[in-house]
């Protein structure tokens, strides 16, 4: 294997992991978002944040990796924070 043929080699490898990363976002986005949505009672049609966080937890989810995500559903507009500590789907 010449040089430009690794080169290739390694440039196919990190597109590989870069999609894989994009896809387990992904992933995680919509499990969290099945978690919100089995949290969301019929009554208020919103979840208090800490109890999503703690069901997440239990779920596998960290904390930090828990509030990325729902900051990026937050801005990607699939949920809304009616008031502070509860979040709603969009």
């Amino acid at each position: 294997m010449d040089q430009n043929d690794f080169n290739e080699l390694l440039k196919i490898q990190r597109m590989m992991a870069s999609r894989i990363i994009q896809e387990t976002t992904v992933d995680n986005k919509i499990k969290l978002l099945d978690l919100i949505n089995r949290l969301v009672t019929d009554r208020n049609k919103k979840a208090q944040k800490e109890t999503i966080i703690v069901e997440a937890q239990a779920e596998g989810f960290s904390e930090t990796e828990t509030l990325r995500l729902i900051e990026e559903l937050l801005e990607d507009n699939l949920i809304i924070e009616p008031e502070p500590g509860y979040l709603k789907r969009a």
